[in-house]
């Protein structure tokens, strides 16, 4: 797991090209709330950062340790990590969509079967209608749920499997595959994969909800009383966001790297 904080902290140390991401991230967005060009916008963020993900790992496994890594980082041009790797990151996202889709359709199909449609009435009361809903509602959702968890352990690795290819093709069929790769599930169970998975969801969560709370109980309301406050704030939101991305790819890599997957 000391891997992965290395890494992490050795290319936020790379300031200049640090900045440079944290700056185009946060002029994204700045325009993502405008019609239009905002879901444009927000889809080449995503790409962007998958991108210089696949970037990033592609320097770790030619990296012999973090001295080398981090000269390697320095040596490559922005628009390298910035664009290099687009089929890979493209391959991803296509591939996430697809599966979000999934999830979003097996749900659907839950309640259509068991005549449960109506728990989406109210989504405020959601957990109250699925504990008055049928046996056979709950047992499904149950069993949804399990699958769905078990999927996020997975998928932690699969993302590192597919930011280690270098093709559209090679990306998208890793992140597809994480739904029915039965022999990777076996091999993610280990102690190894176990802990950074673990350290992982508690960075990020801990992390997310300290940024959650601080922006609505804190910098929403300044915000507000002095709109140009988010020139500022946003950046700093960016840049932290920006580490926790780098965070979640080296832990996926590592995760990977633990099932003896390349």
């Amino acid at each position: 797991m000391k891997e992965v904080f290395k890494y992490t902290f050795t290319t936020v140390a790379e300031w200049k090209k640090f900045f440079i991401v944290v700056l185009i991230i946060s002029i994204f967005t700045l325009l993502e709330p405008y019609p239009f060009i905002g879901y444009t916008v927000l889809i080449l963020e995503k790409l962007l950062y998958l991108s210089i993900g696949a970037f990033l790992i592609y320097l770790v496994k030619h990296s012999k340790d973090e001295k080398e890594y981090f000269e390697n980082l320095k040596k490559n041009d922005v628009s390298t990590m910035l664009f290099h790797f687009f089929p890979t990151a493209a391959g991803i996202m296509l591939g996430s969509i697809l599966i979000s889709a999934f999830w979003f359709i097996f749900f659907f199909l839950i309640l259509q079967f068991t005549n449960s449609l109506y728990i989406l009435a109210n989504p405020h009361s959601f957990f109250v209608a699925v504990s008055s809903s049928p046996v056979i509602t709950q047992i499904l959702l149950g069993f949804y749920s399990i699958y769905l968890l078990f999927f996020s352990y997975v998928f932690l690795g699969k993302l590192g499997e597919a930011l280690g290819k270098n093709s559209f093709k090679g990306a998208f069929v890793s992140i597809i595959l994480s739904l029915i790769d039965f022999q990777y599930w076996i091999k993610t169970f280990n102690l190894k994969y176990f802990i950074i998975y673990i350290v992982w969801s508690i960075v990020i969560l801990f992390i997310y909800s300290a940024m959650s709370f601080t922006y609505i109980f804190v910098i929403f309301p300044n915000i507000v009383l002095n709109p140009n406050l988010s020139l500022l704030i946003i950046p700093i939101l960016v840049a932290a966001t920006t580490i926790i991305t780098y965070f979640t790819f080296f832990s996926a890599y590592f995760a990977n790297k633990t099932t003896g997957r390349n």
